[in-house]
Formats: structure tokens, sequence, C-alpha cells
């Protein structure tokens, strides 16, 4: 069917409410009477028009509205907002970070202040550095823990000295006609001491011995010792030449 060359806007549509078409003149034209308002073809879609001249408009709003549309949300999303809070979070640990280990070091560097004061001068004599001070602080200790040991077990031999029993012997000194006089009261004879080491001891301290007598007592041993003093020239301190003669008379056997 060939259509007259006509221009889209001289096609006229006349429609009623509720009524059909009105005019059929021309079979091969279709014709209405426009009504007063043109559609907006911006807002409305004229998507068909059937053989009998019915067309059907839609809205692009109504068909939005209908498809759930493309209107923005307003709901935040999951990124955005907060970000300024959670960067001022980073900052804050940042900060404190910090400052932790600000004091950390003023900590440490007064524990090494301390550590050196308490070396002798020997041991960082030259060294300037902290890990030469803790180096040196190492071999001092080492030192003192020997040290230690030898007199806990000095200790503990005066402390078994002190707390002896009757049947331990008995050394006395005193002075007697410009010499020294050792008296040693012993405990059993089966368990007696080495006269020979105390004789030894009292040549190193300087004492001649003259005389040595042993009484027997029933079933205990009293020795009798009487020295002199080699060229007048030694010092004698009694309480002192007891104390060594009485480790000799009542310990010395165990070390040997």
């Amino acid at each position: 069917m060939d259509i007259p060359n006509t221009k889209p806007n001289q096609i006229m549509f006349s429609l009623r409410e509720n009524d059909d078409f009105l005019d059929h003149d021309h079979p091969d034209l279709i014709s209405f009477q426009q009504q007063d308002q043109t559609p907006d073809l911006h807002q409305h879609d004229v998507s068909n028009v059937d053989m009998k001249g019915k067309s059907s408009i839609n809205y692009a709003g109504s068909s939005s509205r209908k498809r759930g549309g493309n209107r923005p949300s307003n709901k935040p999303s999951p990124g955005g907002g907060g970000g300024g809070d959670g960067e001022n979070d980073q900052i804050q640990k940042k900060m404190v970070h910090r400052e932790m280990e600000r004091q950390r070091r003023q900590e440490m560097a007064k524990l090494y202040a301390s550590l050196r004061d308490l070396l002798p001068l020997e041991f960082i004599k030259g060294n300037r550095s902290i890990s030469d001070h803790m180096y040196q602080a190492m071999h001092y200790i080492k030192e003192m823990e020997e040290t230690v040991k030898g007199l806990s077990a000095k200790r503990d031999q005066l402390k078994s000295f002190s707390n002896s029993n009757e049947n331990s012997n008995k050394v006395s000194v005193s002075f007697s006609n410009g010499g020294v006089e050792i008296s040693i009261n012993s405990c059993l004879i089966e368990d007696g001491f080495s006269l020979s080491k105390v004789l030894n001891t009292l040549v190193e301290e300087g004492l001649n011995v003259i005389t040595c007598t042993l009484t027997k007592v029933k079933d205990r041993l009293h020795h009798s010792i009487q020295t002199e003093v080699v060229d007048g020239q030694a010092l004698i301190d009694p309480s002192m030449l007891q104390q060594r003669l009485s480790f000799v008379a009542n310990f010395q056997q165990d070390f040997d």
C-alpha cells in the first residue's frame, strides 16, 4: 500500500475520550484529530500503532517506576562516610606508638647507665660503646659468681664449726713464757686429727715448735704444744691462730 508523501506533523489524529476513530474517508490514510495538548516526546514514548489506528503510549516515568527506576540511592556506600574517623584513628595509633617507643628508649638508657656505674673501673676503661660494657659485665658477673661460691663454702664450714658438738676437737691458744702455747683436746682416738698438719700450720705462722706432749684421758687425747716466735718478728693474733688450727683439726682431713 502506498501512503501519500506527507510530513509527520501533517498526519492528523482525532481522538475523543472513550471513542473510536471518527473519520475513515481515506482508506489509506489514518487521520486523527489531535487533542489540545501534544504529547511531549521527551517524556512519552509512542511505541506501537496497530492497523486499526490505536496507539499505545508508554510513559517513561511509569515504566521506570515499574522497573525500579534509576533513581540515585540515598544509602551511604560501604566505604563512604567515616573515612575521616578511620584516618584519625590511624594517626592516633602512630602517635601512641611513637610515645611508647620514646619512653622505652629512655628507660633502656637509664638501665645502661646504672650497669656502667656498677662495673669496676678496670672493666669499663677504654670501652665506650654499650656493647663493650655489656660484654665486660658478663665477665664481671662470672667472676663474682666464682667469688660467691668460694665465700659460701667458707661460710658453711664456719657454721659447721660453730655448731659442732662436744665430740669436736677443742683448740685453745694462749701466750706463755714469751711464746705461744696450744692445747688441743681431741675427740675419740679413732677419729683423731692429723698432728703433722697442725705442726705445719704453726711453722707457716712463724712459730717454732719446742715441745709437744700427748696425754690420754679415757677415750680422748690431750695435746699440749709449746712454741716460740721465730726471731721475734712474727706478729701473732691468738684469735686468728685459734680459728685456723680449729679448722685444721676438725675439717682439714675432709679436703685431702
